[in-house]
């Protein structure tokens, strides 16, 4: 199977495609101390495979916490899941202000999957 089949394989499993993309448990990497998404974001994750949350309407969630907890890991996910699994993918993702957007948000994204 080449890397787009794959990848389309994951169009319904957004969960599924985090665990293939990102090298978790792997020494030597962000990861290497973390076997997978948080439990919240594991349930993000299904419920978006579930349809209970769908790429069609706008997604908006709220999780109140401290910084740190993945929130902006999670967006990021949500949105290379989306470019990478659904052909011609457009979206909009928004912040508070133009600075979350660009330090957290796109800082996240431009992380991306492993290569």
């Amino acid at each position: 199977m080449d890397l787009v089949e794959e990848l389309a394989s994951f169009s319904s499993d957004p969960l599924g495609f985090v665990l293939f993309a990102f090298p978790w448990g792997e020494a030597g990497t962000e990861l290497e101390n973390f076997d997978g998404p948080s439990d919240w974001q594991i349930e993000v994750l299904e419920d978006l495979a579930n349809g209970l949350l769908t790429v069609n309407e706008a997604i908006q969630i709220a999780r109140a916490s401290g910084h740190g907890i993945g929130k902006s890991a999670l967006v990021a996910w949500i949105i290379l899941w989306a470019i990478s699994t659904f052909e011609d993918t457009k979206g909009a993702v928004t912040a508070n202000t133009e600075n979350q957007l660009i330090t957290k948000t796109r800082a996240e994204v431009s992380k991306g999957p492993r290569s």
